[in-house]
């Protein structure tokens, strides 16, 4: 199985307080519709909402959507590799905005969060 990769690196670094404990998040364009990504692939906006909208309600609102530091072989996400939860996902004109918590707690959340400390632009995809 081959897996279908688009990477985006126009993503904002956030620091957020909530209870004298601060989280640190990525956000920005997670997915792009209507536009000719590098795999040659063009998604019609109304495939993306309703795959957006399924990944909500499956993932996002049961905390069970996680991601990995590095570009994962296969569609599966590796938990010794987890750096990040996607904690939400919506559309914004052609493009789905999405906001990641950097899990900091983890080896890999670790390792991005120190990337991002010293100025490194990690991407999405």
């Amino acid at each position: 199985m081959k897996l279908i990769t688009e990477e985006i690196e126009s993503v904002e670094i956030i620091t957020e307080e909530k209870n004298g404990v601060q989280s640190l998040y990525i956000t920005g364009p997670f997915l792009q519709a209507e536009v000719t990504n590098r795999n040659g692939r063009c998604y019609p906006f109304t495939i993306l909402e309703r795959e957006v909208r399924r990944y909500n309600d499956t993932f996002i609102k049961n905390g069970r959507a996680l991601g990995e530091l590095g570009h994962p072989d296969g569609p599966t996400v590796n938990l010794d590799r987890v750096s990040h939860k996607i904690v939400s996902l919506s559309p914004d004109g052609d493009n789905f905005i999405g906001k990641a918590q950097i899990l900091e707690s983890t080896p890999m959340g670790k390792i991005a969060k120190n990337l991002l400390d010293e100025g490194a632009k990690l991407g999405v995809s």
